[in-house]
C-alpha cells in the first residue's frame, strides 16, 4: 500500500528533511550553527507559524507542518541531538574553568528571574506562596 502526500506524518517528514537539506549548507556557508537555522525554520514552517495558515491557503500544506502531534517525535529527537552536541562541546576541564561564571552568574540569573517573575505574579493577584513557586518554575525556563 502506497503512502500519499496527504498523510500528515509523511508530509511533515518531507518538510523536515527538506529544511535540513537547505538550512545546513546555507548556515554552514555563513559559519553559523545549523541549530539556529533549525529553530528559525521550525518557527517559520511550524504549526504556530505558516502551518496555522493551511486552512486559508491549502497549498501551504506541502511546505509547512500543520499537525503538532505528527512532528512531536522529530522535535524530541532534535532536543536529544542538541543536548548530545552540547555534551560533546563541554568537558569537565572547561566546566571547571568556567565554574564562577556558570555557578555564580547562572545562579544569580536564576534567582533574579525568579524574584522578578514572582513579584510580577504577586502583583497580578497570586498569593506569595504560589507566586514564589511559579517564579522559580518559570525562571528555570529562562536559562
Amino acid at each position: 500500500m502506497a503512502i500519499g502526500l496527504d498523510n500528515h506524518g509523511f508530509s511533515d517528514a518531507l518538510v523536515v528533511l527538506g529544511a535540513a537539506g537547505l538550512v545546513i549548507p546555507a548556515f554552514a556557508r555563513f559559519r553559523i550553527s545549523p541549530v539556529i537555522g533549525f529553530i528559525l525554520v521550525g518557527a517559520l514552517v511550524g504549526p504556530a507559524g505558516l502551518g496555522s495558515l493551511v486552512p486559508q491557503a491549502p497549498w501551504l500544506y506541502y511546505l509547512t507542518i500543520s499537525d503538532p502531534e505528527s512532528i512531536a517525535p522529530f522535535a524530541e529527537f532534535g532536543i536529544i541531538l542538541l543536548l548530545f552536541s552540547i555534551g560533546l562541546e563541554l568537558s569537565f576541564k572547561r566546566l571547571w574553568n568556567l565554574r564562577r561564571l556558570v555557578f555564580g552568574t547562572g545562579a544569580a540569573e536564576l534567582l533574579g528571574s525568579a524574584l522578578l517573575i514572582g513579584v510580577a505574579l504577586h502583583w497580578l493577584g497570586q498569593s506569595w506562596g504560589g507566586s514564589a513557586g511559579l517564579g522559580l518554575a518559570l525562571a528555570l525556563s529562562s536559562t
